[in-house]
């Protein structure tokens, strides 16, 4: 079969976010043909999100320039904990908990359906058309609202026994002194001070603590903290050290632990911003053996906001046995 005969299979695929839902059309020579973007349903705990997905699919599928195309897969990613059998066990962000979403989109789609967490989608969107292209073994790490990840382990994404497997948000990092509560319960979790919510909570604590001291940064939001980092604002520096001393400890536990070749740093707070390696690097250092180091690098991912979308695609593509991205 030729390439041009190949390019009619297409994968759907669905980066679902607890405000937009993600979608696209991609083909199996990973070229994004179209994609779009709808605001997600909430209403009745997310019930009215499959049936919303099929609909914008298969209106997309009827326009004059997509009627042609033949969908052999599908990929979602979803907020949350996903199981491996497809059930999404609990999504704080949506309302799901114990939710066959992959049973009741084969309700209208005959076809394979991978769900996945949405940090194991933006993990293998990396892969493949990313800063992990060439590496058999790194670690996603997404730094947004919360923080999430995804393991490339021996050329294969890794889930653990029950598909959960990178939650390294929800470790224990901040000792026996908590400062500020992770949404999840868990008293220490490593979310809240090595996110973008993590930079804003110390940028706080720091402005409230030194009343005396002004600062240029007037939103409280990751990127503001960062430009106000780079242009010297003193505030904003000591929420960015203090930032680091954790996130460096999180970095240097992924390392010691599993020894990837890089540690893949992704979300809105890492997107162009080569200042947050710079702090975290000597942090990194300072925890983990020198061979480790040389051998697990820290570096930024390069795909963007659209890995969910590719990484759903090489999913639902593992699902139908076909062969990557011809």
């Amino acid at each position: 079969m030729s390439n041009r005969e190949q390019s009619n299979e297409i994968l759907l695929a669905a980066d679902i976010g607890g405000t937009n839902i993600k979608l696209a059309l991609i083909n199996v020579q990973g070229l994004m043909l179209d994609r779009w973007e709808i605001k997600t349903n909430l209403s009745g705990t997310g019930s009215k999100i499959p049936e919303e997905i099929t609909r914008e699919f298969k209106a997309r599928l009827q326009k004059e320039e997509f009627k042609d195309l033949n969908p052999i897969a599908m990929g979602i990613g979803i907020p949350g904990f996903a199981a491996l059998d497809g059930t999404v066990k609990f999504s704080g962000n949506i309302g799901w908990r114990n939710y066959d979403i992959k049973s009741i989109l084969n309700k209208w789609w005959d076809l394979p359906i991978a769900v996945h967490n949405d940090c194991d989608v933006a993990a293998l969107g990396e892969k493949f058309i990313g800063a992990g292209k060439d590496l058999d073994d790194f670690v996603f790490i997404t730094l947004g609202t919360g923080n999430g990840a995804g393991l490339f382990l021996n050329g294969e994404l890794y889930m653990g026994s029950a598909g959960t497997a990178g939650e390294f948000g929800h470790i224990p990092i901040q000792v026996m002194n908590p400062q500020f509560q992770c949404t999840c319960g868990l008293p220490e979790c490593a979310e809240p001070v090595f996110s973008a919510t993590g930079l804003v909570n110390f940028f706080r604590k720091h402005r409230d603590a030194n009343p005396d001291i002004e600062t240029s940064v007037l939103e409280e939001d990751g990127f503001a903290i960062w430009e106000g980092v780079r242009a010297g604002d003193e505030i904003a520096i000591k929420a960015a050290e203090e930032f680091a001393e954790y996130g460096g400890r999180v970095c240097a536990t992924v390392a010691m632990a599993l020894n990837p070749a890089k540690i893949l740093l992704g979300g809105g707070l890492a997107h162009h911003n080569p200042t947050l390696i710079e702090y975290l690097q000597p942090v990194y250092e300072r925890f983990v053996h020198k061979f480790i180091s040389d051998t697990t690098k820290l570096d930024l991912c390069i795909v963007g906001n659209d890995a969910g979308l590719y990484g759903a695609a090489y999913a639902g593509m593992k699902k139908a046995n076909k062969k990557i991205f011809y």
